[in-house]
């Protein structure tokens, strides 16, 4: 796999877009100090996802934007991308082109894209693992850092080393089954903590499910006692509803007759009519007795007037007789007459005794002054004597006139009583007509009231059924009310009620449950076999993840092993090419920890040596002409060549994609750095190199040359040239 391009955007000093191609094996980028050479192998390694600031020689992500200068505004986010050659598919990517891109912004996020797809930093670590580019950035070395693998610690060489093997991608798979491993453990004490938590309450459920299951067989037998109950209840009340139906039907029927028959009398203002006439008539006799007896009293008055006149008359002859032609005064006996008539009159009207006794004591004054006028006055007329007979004659006429009316007056009062009766006589027949009829339907509604009685106690019972149908099919279920052909039992209604409510009572006694523990035992049954079959499968996980870390370890084992013998055999030639003979090695061995313990009265004691599990590397050395074997003695040079020896060597057994080597010949003499040219002419062959350098003899290994700048504003520019196509133009 070929680094086919490296792409740069506002970072750091190179603000402008900035492209460099790698068509060459040996790629070397030169310029003065400052010109931000560097940020290009600083780029590289933040794109591949270095999060140490400090390797980036930075504080926080905003320092990797370009800042700005005089002349140029500072920019809001910086970029970086990779162009890969993935033609034959080393990473597992499906595209032929494999572009990894890293942007970073002014709050500090940072983004990852593959191909143009954000995604993780982990999945772009594990792509670049299985092509040897891992984090520990063996294949850049920076400035100042060739022997930064010979300063590491034994456990971070060997992590250099596995990297460098390719063996990250296990030791991934490794660290992630570790975790799974500890989060399973975690999950099983877990679900074993759960499940002891639920034991109690599932024990407490079991107990009263099983005093729901003794209550079952109680709630089959009053299932059965239900159904019995419904259906001879149903029966019998369907039954009686019948025989009512058709013993109410003729009372009704007569009630409805005898009504239409009472709704055609004549309603009650013809006997109030027969009354008011009866009344009429009443009224009218005693207007007639009224008229007889004023008849009666007139004839009296008549008559004692007639009698009156008769003695006056009679008086008159005799006196006649006896005095011979003296007459008396009409004016006087006129006088007389008429007074002594008002008395009269007045007396016969009079009520009172009192006024009766003045009228008469009247009277006879009247008589006294008339009799005393009879000796002073004239002697009465004949004429007189012919108008008292005259006058007779009239009232004798009057008595029979008055007679004649009262007999008629008579009988009008018998023809009226004769009417009155009959009025009475027709009052009554229509009165006894409606009463006899009233009493009746009076009687037939008493009947038909206790017929509507015997109804409304159907439907009560009916309703009383249907209630306990719902009490039932909530208790026992609806199966509770299916009819059953049974035969009418000795036992009656409320015999058969108090059987059901003893047998509720035991159901209740019983201890029975409802739906809803029933429910519940059964979720935290199925909740505990659920914890038991996730028991197994954890058990069955962490199996399964001890056998894959162990698998892991042995194959890490294994390669580390095969890749140390690989590259001792690269390190001892290139080590011997380096300084011309002597050799080197790495050891595998078990690095020492030192622990305190504490007594048994809690005082710390003297440190102790333990071994770590994992295996360090130590190199071992032996310089041509000088007994040192420690890394400690070396000199600067010595340990630089030393470093890029077991670089090389690591990049020879499984060769990275590129190795970018920044100023690693800086501390290089003359001779050293033929001898290092040399070394990156034939590592070329196996991996692509990209070089920053000042030194002139690994400039001529290049075979193309980056000349970076920097001008007034700040920002670092690019000029190129092939050396190819510079020996054309020379030649």
């Amino acid at each position: 796999m070929k680094l086919k391009k490296l792409e740069l955007s506002g970072f750091k000093s190179f603000a402008k877009t900035t492209k460099l191609e790698f068509p060459a094996s040996v790629s070397a980028i030169v310029g003065p100090n400052g010109s931000g050479k560097s940020n290009i192998s600083e780029a590289i390694r933040w794109v591949l996802g270095e999060q140490s600031m400090k390797s980036l020689r930075g504080k926080k992500g905003e320092d990797l934007i370009f800042n700005g200068s005089q002349t140029s505004p500072r920019l809001g986010k910086a970029s970086v991308s990779l162009f890969f050659d993935n033609a034959k598919k080393n990473m597992a990517v499906d595209y032929d082109e494999v572009i990894i891109t890293r942007k970073v912004f002014r709050d500090g996020m940072n983004e990852y894209y593959i191909n143009s797809s954000q995604v993780r930093l982990k999945d772009i670590i594990e792509i670049l693992s299985k092509v040897g580019l891992g984090t520990s950035s063996h294949h850049i070395i920076g400035q100042g850092e060739a022997d930064r693998i010979l300063n590491a610690s034994m456990t971070e060489r060997r992590q250099m080393i596995e990297d460098a093997l390719g063996l990250k991608a296990y030791q991934i798979k490794k660290s992630e089954s570790e975790r799974k491993l500890a989060k399973t453990e975690e999950n099983i004490s877990q679900v074993q903590a759960l499940r002891k938590e639920i034991q109690p309450h599932l024990k407490f459920l079991k107990k009263q499910v099983d005093k729901s299951e003794q209550a079952a067989a109680l709630k089959d037998e009053l299932k059965n006692l239900y159904r019995i109950y419904f259906t001879q209840e149903s029966d019998y009340l369907e039954s009686e509803a019948v025989r009512i139906k058709e013993e109410k039907a003729k009372p009704e029927s007569e009630y409805k007759k005898i009504r239409e028959e009472f709704a055609k009398l004549p309603e009650d203002s013809a006997v109030k009519n027969l009354e008011d006439e009866i009344s009429e008539l009443k009224k009218e006799s005693f207007k007639y007795e009224s008229e007889i007896n004023g008849l009666r009293n007139k004839r009296n008055l008549t008559e004692r007037e007639l009698g009156r006149f008769e003695g006056m008359i009679e008086m008159e002859e005799s006196r006649t007789q006896s005095s011979g032609d003296e007459t008396v005064s009409p004016d006087v006996v006129y006088k007389f007459t008429n007074n002594l008539g008002i008395h009269i009159e007045k007396g016969l009207k009079s009520e009172d005794i009192k006024n009766a006794k003045e009228s008469l004591i009247d009277i006879r004054e009247s008589i006294k002054e008339f009799l005393s006028e009879l000796g002073s006055e004239e002697k009465i007329l004949p004429e007189v004597l012919n108008d008292l007979k005259k006058k007779k004659e009239e009232i004798l006429s009057l008595l029979v006139k008055t007679g004649e009316q009262e007999n008629k007056l008579t009988e009008k009062i018998a023809e009226t009583r004769i009417k009155i009766e009959e009025k009475k006589k027709s009052a009554y027949g229509l009165e006894k007509e409606r009463y006899e009829m009233e009493s009746r339907i009076k009687e037939l509604d008493s009947v038909l009231s206790n017929f509507r009685i015997r109804e409304e106690n159907i439907r009560t019972r009916l309703e009383g059924v249907e209630n306990e149908k719902n009490e039932a099919g909530a208790l026992v279920g609806e199966d509770a009310l299916e009819r059953i052909q049974t035969e009418i039992v000795g036992e009656s209604s409320d015999e058969m009620k108090r059987k059901l409510e003893r047998l509720k009572i035991k159901i209740e006694d019983s201890g029975g449950v409802g739906e809803e523990v029933l429910k519940e035992y059964e979720e935290v049954k199925k909740r505990d076999e659920f914890f038991e079959k996730e028991m197994i499968d954890l058990e069955q996980a962490i199996e399964s993840l001890k056998k894959l870390l162990k698998e892991l370890e042995e194959k890490i084992g294994a390669e580390f092993k095969i890749g140390i013998e690989k590259i001792n055999k690269e390190f001892r030639n290139f080590f011997a090419a380096m300084f011309g003979g002597g050799s080197a090695e790495l050891l595998r061995v078990a690095p020492k920890k030192r622990v305190k313990k504490e007594d048994d009265i809690g005082e710390l004691k003297e440190d102790k040596q333990e071994e770590e599990k994992d295996e360090g590397i130590d190199v071992s050395i032996n310089l041509p002409k000088k007994r040192i074997h420690s890394l400690d003695m070396l000199s600067g040079g010595e340990r630089a060549l030393t470093s890029i020896a077991l670089l090389f060597a690591m990049s020879q057994v499984n060769p990275p994609p590129f190795l970018i080597l920044d100023e690693t010949d800086a501390a290089l003499d003359e001779a050293n750095s033929q001898k290092y040219g040399q070394m990156l002419k034939n590592l070329s062959k196996h991996t692509q190199l990209i070089i920053i350098t000042h030194n002139r003899e690994t400039m001529t290994q290049a075979g193309i040359l980056y000349g970076v700048t920097m001008g007034s504003d700040g920002i670092s520019k690019l000029l190129s040239i092939k050396f190819s196509e510079a020996e054309r133009y020379t030649g």
